[in-house]
């Protein structure tokens, strides 16, 4: 008989050799695939195959799930979807290396807190799937409203938008995956505008493909909360274009912000040849430092997605020259 509860709080008992359940709540393998959107043979399969979780479990067997195994499934997903293969994901996530997006470091949550923002994820993702626009705003006023920066966007937009984004490739999810997503980028660029400066100091270009613009506009409002002047550009210039912008001074740097590898041209040819023409330090940020980081450190790119960096401290070091990649 299948095990009823949704969470539970269990005091330490031996289980497997090395292995014991903590004094926590945990969370069964159904649980932990509707909070990720990731199914439960999916689960499984990381487990057994990669070695990707090591869940604890009962007495009986049931595998029983901690708050940092789920964020630890999220950030498989993330960079499955980025287009690194699940047999080399371990290696990375294993040097805590995280997608670019967790943008700072999130402060530790208790239980309730994580209640209350798993419920706010659940409304989100309630107006959506009931086409209620008017409920939508709602809620991600609310969660603007009570939580941090930080909080709204690595604990409940983003959740929900990539849980839409790796859902949208099955037949019948597109719609709610476009609907949230572009409503999405509307209230991110609002905001953005709102805090854009009449004269901005930092150049942020987006090298995301247009259906994942929404993780580049999160990183803009979170330099321009942190008050980092951004003007934000959807595509990449040319070189000429670039040079003729940044001849005048009037812009401290530029960042190339993908969460993919760049293409080969990209890579190969266009960064070099910016670094050498800009009068201004040019850097990228992104996972892309982490799936590119070899060729990148031989163009003398600045990276700014490394392992355990704030976005906003390694952009602050870049602009007082001494960012030390």
């Amino acid at each position: 008989m299948a095990t009823s509860w949704l969470s539970v709080t269990i005091p330490m008992i031996n289980t497997i050799p090395g292995r014991v359940l903590d004094t926590e709540t945990l969370y069964p393998i159904r649980e932990v695939s509707r909070l990720s959107g990731v199914n439960s043979v999916t689960l499984r399969a990381w487990e057994r195959r990669y070695g990707l979780l090591v869940p604890q479990r009962t007495e009986s067997g049931h595998r029983l799930y901690s708050m940092r195994d789920i964020d630890r499934v999220r950030a498989i997903v993330n960079w499955i979807a980025r287009g690194v293969p699940v047999s080399k994901v371990a290696t990375i996530i294993d040097r805590q290396v995280m997608p670019t997006l967790s943008l700072a470091t999130t402060p530790q949550i208790d239980n309730q807190a994580e209640q209350h923002l798993q419920a706010a994820r659940e409304q989100l993702m309630a107006a959506v799937t009931g086409g209620d626009l008017i409920e939508l705003e709602r809620v991600y006023a609310l969660t603007f409203s009570r939580w941090t920066l930080t909080q709204v966007c690595n604990d409940v937009l983003l959740p929900v938008w990539r849980q839409y984004r790796l859902q949208a490739r099955q037949v019948g999810a597109t719609g709610h995956w476009a609907l949230f997503d572009g409503f999405l980028r509307g209230r991110l660029l609002q905001r953005l505008a709102f805090l854009q400066p009449a004269r901005a100091s930092v150049l942020l270009v987006s090298l995301q493909p247009p259906e994942d613009e929404v993780e580049v506009l999160l990183a803009s409002l979170f330099l321009a909360e942190a008050d980092i002047n951004i003007a934000y550009l959807s595509c990449l210039p040319t070189v000429e274009d670039l040079s003729l912008m940044t001849a005048s001074g009037r812009y401290q740097a530029l960042l190339l912000f993908s969460d993919r590898a760049l293409e080969s041209n990209l890579l190969v040819r266009e960064l070099p040849r910016l670094n050498l023409q800009l009068e201004c330090p040019v850097a990228v940020v992104g996972a892309c430092c982490e799936l590119q980081s070899a060729a990148l450190q031989r163009s003398n790119i600045s990276r700014l997605g490394l392992a355990q960096r704030s976005l906003t401290d390694s952009v602050r070091q870049l602009l007082a020259g001494r960012f030390d990649s």
